[in-house]
């Protein structure tokens, strides 16, 4: 390596300071801390926004309510106002990231929008019964502000409170939370997701969003059909859902050469199959240790070998 940067040096193909840097970064004297600067600013952004939740949980009373939704009203609207200034608009394609605080001050105004609705219910019961329709309302504004201002995070944020608002309206109180009408919204939701953003992409609007997209979605997809496993009588059509899933989960993985993917479909896969093999027959508990030993040494091989040649074809 020393050496080609030596002759591209030479040869004026590198000035000198290109050289030197790329000779800083080959001999490990400069690496890169983005990715854990953004987790701690996410990080930061959560742990800000329960404190402010713990704070209005003890002290509205000596506060009072008008000043406690004042106050974040405001940072609300200081937060969105930030980000219309610096950026935003709509595009069907990525939109450059104004500053490394953008995506974050986003975020927490999203988060403390929530919290203001969240605290509007408590206190004053707008909605009474009704309540869950907030998380709608939330679900509908974070996706309009993930699209506005091409942010992933609030994406995120978006279909997972869009998936919590799906769960709360047709539970019942006291189930299971993945019994019956909840656990086959939760395969519709997780099939809804997925396709919306392979629609979305081959309409070629926001394709960079399509990651968001199937990682959710088949999580949620294939942790509900797991769930349909572990049911009484209607086990093998969930099984055969499953298989059929991760199937696809591994197909997309090994056409987009991402490993995560095949990740998802190995281990749900092998989770159901071990749920329907002990559901459908009466194990010794030295049946159970054996196909445990060997069913985990072999799949954690496996996974082994095609991350290695993941990483070959890279």
């Amino acid at each position: 390596m020393q050496e080609a940067l030596d002759d591209l040096e030479r040869n004026d193909i590198l000035s000198r300071e290109q050289a030197a840097l790329l000779r800083q970064i080959y001999a490990r004297e400069l690496f890169s801390v983005h990715w854990e600067l953004r987790i701690l600013l996410y990080g930061g952004i959560l742990v800000l926004t329960a404190g402010l939740g713990l704070l209005v949980a003890k002290h509205f009373a000596s506060i009072g309510d008008l000043t406690l939704l004042a106050a974040i009203a405001l940072g609300c609207t200081a937060c969105f106002a930030y980000c219309l200034r610096h950026g935003g608009g709509f595009s069907p394609e990525r939109l450059a990231t104004p500053d490394a605080a953008y995506d974050y001050v986003l975020l927490l105004g999203c988060l403390l929008l929530g919290t203001l609705q969240s605290y509007l219910e408590l206190r004053y019961q707008l909605l009474a019964q009704s309540w869950n329709w907030w998380l709608l309302v939330s679900a509908l504004t974070y996706l309009l502000c993930a699209h506005y201002f091409d942010n992933r995070l609030v994406l995120s944020l978006a279909l997972s409170t869009l998936g919590a608002w799906l769960g709360v309206k047709t539970s019942l109180p006291g189930a299971w939370p993945w019994d019956g009408a909840l656990r086959d919204n939760a395969i519709f939701f997780g099939g809804l997701v997925v396709a919306a953003g392979a629609m979305q992409t081959r309409l070629g609007w926001k394709r960079h969003f399509l990651p968001v997209h199937l990682h959710l979605g088949i999580n949620v997809l294939l942790a509900a059909l797991v769930a349909g496993v572990g049911s009484r009588g209607a086990d093998l059509a969930y099984l055969a859902g499953l298989l059929l899933a991760g199937s696809g989960s591994a197909f997309y993985a090994l056409r987009e050469r991402s490993f995560a993917f095949l990740l998802y479909a190995v281990l749900y896969g092998y989770l159901g199959i071990t749920i329907f093999v002990f559901n459908r027959g009466h194990w010794s508990s030295e049946g159970v240790i054996f196909y445990f030993l060997a069913s985990a040494a072999s799949l954690l091989m496996a996974l082994v070998a095609l991350h290695r040649r993941f990483r070959s074809a890279e």
